[in-house]
């Protein structure tokens, strides 16, 4: 009985939807925020932070402290890999020019 009072509801804002969207919405984000206020009310303290922090809110941040160090390093520390294959084109592109450079000499010379 309660699945089908929901599928009726769903059916219901899906129409009402299609005629005034926006509304819709706003009735929408109103239930949801009120869904949240209730139900961090009634899980015993926190407020609303507390409802959405999760179950611990003290966790082990060990972790989180060696992962974030482990990002800043990679951020910080440069990266061989690209390192030669920028220098590599630098150089293909300044011996193409080079080339293009001692072409054009060559054909000024003949004249």
């Amino acid at each position: 009985m309660k699945g089908l009072c929901y599928i009726a509801l769903i059916i219901g804002f899906f129409i009402f939807y299609q005629q005034n969207p926006v509304y819709a919405v706003i009735i929408i984000v109103l239930f949801i925020g009120l869904y949240i206020f209730f139900k961090s009310r009634t899980s015993g303290g926190g407020g609303v932070l507390g409802f959405l922090s999760g179950k611990n809110p003290q966790q082990d941040s060990k972790i989180d402290d060696l992962i974030m160090l482990m990002m800043i390093q990679q951020l910080m520390s440069p990266n061989e890999r690209d390192t030669p294959v920028i220098d590599n084109k630098k150089e293909e592109r300044k011996n193409q020019i080079e080339k293009i450079k001692n072409e054009v000499l060559d054909l000024l010379d003949e004249d």
